[in-house]
């Protein structure tokens, strides 16, 4: 692992020593480090992140235990894709090699989905509340799926993250945010499910 800097060192000895974090605002670990902005803590966190020192799920950021013991505690690195459109509009198209990866425990993302899963960045306010811009998006990759389900489906050559459901014999992509239509899937589209979306890391 890469040398770390002094606020990263900080950071670390913080995490050790309050293993509860949840609860704790950007500001209030940057008052108890010494750092000078919540945004500084937040960018030195993703670089420790992306160094191995943190993983970081739906309960925030968590420091690596250095005593691995059980295989649900083993870490991974999952490949992180582009962007997928959480909206109508748009000309993101996936990235076909992720350079970029995230360090998740292999209970976060089932021992059986390893192979299969990947993240993609999420992009729009279409999926609001459950999905936001920015937001890193677990997907199992998969052709079946349920009408209840989050599906990350190619569309017209377009990445999008939607649900799927079927109405009066057609089918439509549908967002949760209200203010943007249902999309008509035509027979003469190009459509294809990918996968379903399992977990969810929320953008701070």
């Amino acid at each position: 692992m890469t040398k770390l800097d002094e606020l990263q060192k900080r950071l670390i000895a913080f995490f050790k020593q309050n293993t509860e974090q949840e609860g704790l605002t950007l500001r209030e670990i940057a008052n108890e480090v010494g750092a000078s902005h919540p945004q500084t803590v937040l960018n030195k966190l993703n670089q420790l992140v992306f160094k191995g020192y943190f993983i970081k799920d739906e309960h925030g950021y968590r420091l690596l235990r250095e005593e691995v013991g059980n295989k649900f505690d083993d870490i991974v690195q999952l490949p992180i894709y582009g962007f997928a459109q959480c909206g109508n509009k748009g000309k993101q198209i996936i990235d076909e090699y992720s350079q970029e990866k995230m360090p998740v425990t292999v209970a976060f993302v089932g021992t059986s989905d390893l192979e299969n899963c990947f993240f993609v960045r999420a992009k729009g306010n279409s999926m609001e509340p459950k999905i936001q811009d920015g937001d890193l998006v677990l997907i199992r990759q998969q052709p079946s799926y349920d009408e209840s389900d989050f599906v990350f489906v190619v569309h017209n050559q377009l990445p999008k993250l939607k649900k799927i459901i079927k109405q009066e014999n057609k089918f439509m992509l549908e967002s949760i945010n209200r203010f943007f239509n249902k999309v008509e899937i035509s027979p003469y589209d190009e459509t294809k499910v990918i996968g379903v979306v399992k977990k969810i890391i929320k953008s701070m």
